[in-house]
């Protein structure tokens, strides 16, 4: 799998400069010593907030699984922790989506008829009228506007080793890096990893921030050599999650082709659908990241899921030409992130 051999990094982070010192270039420095592993002493409590957002986003879902699956409406709310980290655009459609999804739940989706009424449940899905899975846009859209934006906050402090242990934590892996302990964005870069081979983007995450970490204990002479494992941790985190948003939209393409009429292959397809529309939109507005808003905007467009629009997410249920719409948003994320065919070959399997 080529992708597992790659090493994304983003060239210009200028914020990042603040985080040391200059160091005095008149002396050679020495090569910069990096373990083999990431070791931490103090893991647990330096994570601390870093664990409640994650254990809040996992409690949201889980509220949001139990409402699909009984099909009955409960009261939700937007749990504080996670809020706090998301960007303010987002936590306010979070907050709507949360009431959609209540009024959704007891009912069933009206296909045929479709924009109509509240929404309700497709197969076992529950999609609001548009036939969009809200549970979707609301947890995995907050993996960039709630943890990623988190971990851009984390960086815009003078960097300690200890912040290097809460970026571990809100991308959701363990020091151990253990494919099988990941959540979240990490369980997603694992997915479009080679975890046999122990390669590719959770991996690169895994080796650029033992490198981080390395280098702040080192010292401030290493500046340029922290500067380019951030880099490295965070274009793998974001390439990770545009190369999990081609997965999601080949799912879709597949499983409308060979649904039928069944409504349970339906309401899947459209789940796979809206992870793709979440996927994308929760990196909207992020300050750092490769992938511009205007690339965002034209793969929204395509999804049908423009920002400020109604979306319209049904008609890829009712008119098959649509589904080319799934081939221009690989194209563009292919080309944004310099993947290979091979790498978008590897992308549609999840592993």
């Amino acid at each position: 799998m080529i992708v597992s051999n790659k090493t994304y990094q983003i060239f210009s982070i200028a914020w990042l400069s603040v985080l040391f010192l200059a160091c005095n270039q008149e002396d050679p420095v020495p090569e910069l010593e990096i373990p083999d592993s990431y070791s931490s002493a103090n893991f647990t409590s330096n994570t601390v907030a870093e664990t409640e957002v994650l254990d809040q986003l996992g409690g949201l879902a889980d509220e949001l699984n139990a409402m699909e699956a009984s099909n009955i409406s409960a009261e939700l709310s937007y749990p504080n922790a996670l809020e706090a980290v998301t960007l303010d655009a987002y936590a306010s459609k979070v907050a709507v989506w949360l009431d959609e999804t209540e009024k959704a739940a007891g009912n069933e989706f009206d296909l045929e008829n479709a924009p109509n009424g509240e929404g309700g449940l497709l197969g076992t899905r529950l999609l609001d009228e548009n036939g969009l899975e809200l549970e979707q846009m609301i947890e995995k859209g907050s993996f960039g506007a709630g943890l990623y934006n988190h971990a851009l906050a984390i960086l815009s402090e003078p960097a300690t080793e200890a912040s290097i242990d809460q970026l571990v934590r809100i991308f959701g892996a363990e020091p151990t890096f253990d494919p099988e302990e990941t959540r979240f964005s990490a369980n997603y870069a694992k997915r479009r990893s080679d975890n046999t081979a122990r390669t590719g983007f959770l991996y690169n995450a895994e080796v650029s921030l033992i490198a981080a970490k390395a280098a702040i204990a080192a010292g401030p002479q290493y500046n340029s050599e922290f500067q380019n494992a951030i880099s490295t941790f965070l274009i793998n985190w974001e390439a990770s999650n545009f190369a999990t948003v081609i997965y999601y939209a080949n799912a879709t393409k597949t499983l409308i082709q060979n649904a039928g009429d069944d409504p349970v292959a339906l309401g899947n397809a459209m789940h796979a659908y809206s992870e793709a529309v979440g996927f994308t939109e929760g990196f909207k507005g992020i300050a750092t990241k490769r992938i511009t808003d205007n690339e965002i905007d034209q793969i929204l467009a395509l999804l049908l899921a423009e920002e400020g629009e109604v979306p319209e997410s049904y008609r890829f249920l009712k008119e098959p030409d649509l589904l080319d719409n799934m081939d221009q948003i690989i194209d563009i994320i292919q080309g944004v992130y310099g993947f290979s065919e091979e790498d978008v070959a590897s992308f549609y399997v999840n592993n």
